[in-house]
């Protein structure tokens, strides 16, 4: 993307955010007082109105499917990463549930949006600190086990057309910790609508929500085997799709 193009992207993207001051504000007032709920419901009332206001705008579409009944409470979501759509991609794709975002600090350095998506909860890891990273991690365990829900990307980087990576190890020990459960998720397709070709295009992004795994009684010891077994389900659905590309060809 060139400078023009990303000016252009991040000025548009800025002016989305103006609209959902009223939820801002709400939610503040609920994370000031305390009220869990609360927060958890404004913030997911302002992911519904900001993703669908970038997809309506660029003519992207998501096309959902998998498991719809969500676990009650918090969860960590787990996908594969493509690009930055993926961010609203999840808000267009699951408007049930408000999530926060595992991400690197980069997102922190973004004018006006730093502060939004740390205000809807997310979480911002400092590449390289590992005593920063154990406390940020403390607190999602927290925020998990008082029904805030997570969205992480394991691959620890967007794979940029370049197809799934081995995920990070220890990176669902978050759901282990605050024994809540594992859902899956496959995406393809933010990377060819969102930063392929310079700027957002019109397409269709799938995504696919795989039923939860549970992590109730899941020992420390065990926890390799379930970051394999999530893996594998997001990467088997990725496999299936490409499959399907291939034979229309």
């Amino acid at each position: 993307m060139n400078a023009w193009n990303a000016l252009r992207l991040g000025a548009f993207i800025l002016t989305t955010l103006l609209p959902i001051q009223r939820h801002r504000r709400e939610i503040d007032r609920a994370r000031a007082g305390g009220e869990d709920a609360r927060e958890q419901e404004w913030i997911r009332l302002a992911e519904n109105d900001w993703g669908p206001r970038l997809f309506r705008h660029w003519k992207v579409r998501a096309e959902v499917t998998g498991e719809q009944a969500l676990p009650a409470g918090g969860v960590l979501f787990v996908s594969n990463h493509e690009g930055y759509g993926d961010i609203p991609l999840f808000m267009v794709a699951v408007p049930q549930k408000q999530f926060g975002f595992v991400a690197k600090d980069e997102l922190s350095k973004l004018p006006l949006f730093n502060k939004w998506i740390v205000r809807i909860r997310s979480l911002m890891l400092v590449r390289g600190d590992a005593k920063e990273a154990l406390r940020v991690f403390a607190e999602g365990e927290d925020m998990l086990r008082r029904g805030f829900s997570l969205v992480i990307f394991p691959e620890g980087h967007r794979a940029k057309g370049q197809g799934m990576q081995a995920f990070q190890k220890g990176s669902l020990r978050l759901a282990l910790r605050a024994q809540v459960p594992i859902v899956p998720v496959s995406t393809k397709g933010s990377w060819e609508c969102f930063e392929a070709h310079g700027f957002p295009t019109p397409g269709v992004i799938r995504f696919h929500i795989h039923p939860a795994v549970p992590t109730e009684g899941v020992a420390k010891s065990e926890e390799g085997a379930l970051a394999a077994k999530v893996e594998g389900i997001i990467r088997a659905k990725l496999d299936e799709w490409a499959l399907e590309s291939d034979n229309r060809l």
